[in-house]
């Protein structure tokens, strides 16, 4: 593969930092050497990261999607939270019967000090950790964003990020962004930041069916194109393989979830209330994707639409099958989204096979 001017550039920057960071014979605190590569997508940033990560000559790595990496880092938090508040509630050993409850400056203090330790037991003795498609659009995330930038930073150990979002356009509601704003000054002062916009969506090249593989042998298909669905070897549901599953905490009624194979409607896995830790808990048992019913891009929720990008987020990340089954044009809810976020969706919906020209081909 020939790499372009800019994807150049990123690799000589990847290959100085991990020089100084790790090539020295022990670890150098690699303060303003992290690296936050950014642009639109498509333009080879992830696969860049891949390739790096797996040349790196340490066993003391990890790679992980920000998706993935915040529920991980939630789960941890809130059973270290909840182990240390009874443990708080219950007093010390020699305390016997009518201990007075903790205070709330200590619960808080308890809860604070336990999310440290969910960092810390994520981070172990990393030398670099890497984290694909850097984001934060959840203002309750902010907060616990910058510690574990901290953390990485005080542990000094090789942070390399990719991402859609220039640092300043990270948690871009005007009525949030001051909660991303200290995170914003770490990263600008402790890393080097670098856009890899190269001129070529990567994505969106046509490639012949046998050198398709995972997510991009999906389609998007018009609603009612019988041909096309028996041309790709899918058969519609019998109402006989309705089943409700539960990955996490909401039960999700799907037309189909056997043999690595799911199926639901638009209506039910996006306009109802699941949430990206469901799509994650669920990529592990079902690695072919249908989403029937998804309507005009103008019909479309605001929750709908930011639901319908998380999956196809997660799914494009997993490499996973996905066929969408479409009513009409998607491009208009395109538009209500902030740029950054339009693009990449627009980006993946290229990836697919698709014969509506109205998603950006």
């Amino acid at each position: 593969m020939v790499l372009d001017t800019e994807q150049l550039a990123a690799l000589d920057a990847l290959a100085n930092s991990t020089l100084w960071a790790l090539g020295q014979g022990h670890r150098q605190d690699p303060a303003g050497r992290h690296l936050y590569l950014w642009g639109p997508p498509g333009r080879g940033k992830t696969w860049l990261l891949g390739a790096y990560f797996d040349a790196l000559p340490t066993e003391r790595k990890k790679r992980m999607h920000f998706h993935e990496f915040f529920r991980e880092l939630h789960a941890r938090a809130r059973d270290a939270s909840r182990a240390a508040l009874e443990r708080l509630d219950a007093g010390p050993p020699s305390a016997g019967p009518g201990v007075i409850p903790a205070t709330g400056a200590a619960r808080a203090e308890t809860r604070s000090s336990a999310i440290a330790t969910a960092i810390d037991s994520l981070l172990g003795d990393l030398d670099v950790i890497c984290f694909d498609e850097f984001h934060c659009n959840d203002p309750g995330d902010a907060m616990l964003l910058s510690r574990t930038l901290k953390r990485i930073f005080e542990h000094r150990i090789l942070l390399v990020t990719t991402s859609n979002y220039s640092p300043d356009q990270l948690l871009p509601d005007e009525y949030f962004h001051h909660l991303i704003e200290p995170t914003i000054d770490l990263i600008n002062t402790q890393m080097s930041v670098l856009q890899v916009a190269g001129g070529t969506d990567y994505r969106t090249l046509a490639k012949a069916s046998d050198e398709r593989s995972g997510y991009a042998t999906g389609s998007i298909i018009p609603a009612g194109d019988t041909g096309r669905m028996i041309e790709l070897g899918l058969e519609i549901p019998a109402s006989h393989e309705a089943v409700t599953i539960k990955p996490t905490t909401k039960p999700i009624a799907a037309k189909r979830a056997a043999d690595g194979r799911f199926w639901a409607s638009f209506e039910e896995l996006c306009e109802g209330p699941t949430a990206t830790l469901d799509y994650l808990a669920m990529v592990e048992d079902y690695t072919h994707w249908v989403i029937d019913g998804v309507p005009a891009g103008d019909a479309m929720s605001p929750f709908g639409l930011r639901r319908f990008g998380n999956v196809i987020d997660v799914l494009y990340d997993k490499d996973l099958r996905l066929d969408l089954v479409v009513d009409g044009e998607l491009e208009p809810a395109l538009t209500l989204l902030p740029p950054a976020d339009a693009a990449r969706l627009r980006s993946r919906l290229a990836a697919l096979a698709s014969r509506l020209p109205s998603v950006g081909r």
